[in-house]
Parts: structure tokens; C-alpha cells; sequence
């Protein structure tokens, strides 16, 4: 029995089993390097409470007339 087309169904096997586990193991570790430089949030505002900017209304109140029927 030759030995070169056993050793290269070997190589091809483990290259088969061992790339993707270290692309893997590669893409956690850049993750983790990644996550630990972003810096943390700011304190804002609770998740339901509109901002001073995002409420396009007038700025000056208004002066309505009175409703009809109202004395």
C-alpha cells in the first residue's frame, strides 16, 4: 500500500477539521480584543422619555381665542 495517497487524505482531514476551529477561535479573539476597546455609554435619559430636541413644537406659547359658547 503506498503511503502518499494516505498521508494526503490525512492532511486534507485534519485541514478539514482544523481550519474552521481556528477561524473560529480567531473571530472570538478579535471579538473580545474589539469589545474591550469600545468605551462605555454615557448615563442618558430612561428609554421613554423624549428628548428637549425631538419634540419639534413652538417654542412661544400660545394665546388661543376663547371656545365658542364658553363665557
Amino acid at each position: 500500500m503506498p503511503v502518499v495517497p494516505f498521508a494526503t487524505f490525512l492532511a486534507g482531514a485534519l485541514l478539514t477539521l482544523l481550519l474552521p476551529i481556528l477561524l473560529l477561535i480567531a473571530l472570538g479573539v478579535w471579538y473580545w480584543v474589539v469589545s474591550v476597546r469600545v468605551p462605555d455609554t454615557e448615563a442618558g435619559p430612561e428609554p421613554g422619555t423624549p428628548s428637549p430636541t425631538a419634540n419639534p413644537g413652538p417654542s412661544i406659547p400660545e394665546t388661543l381665542p376663547p371656545e365658542p359658547g364658553v363665557q
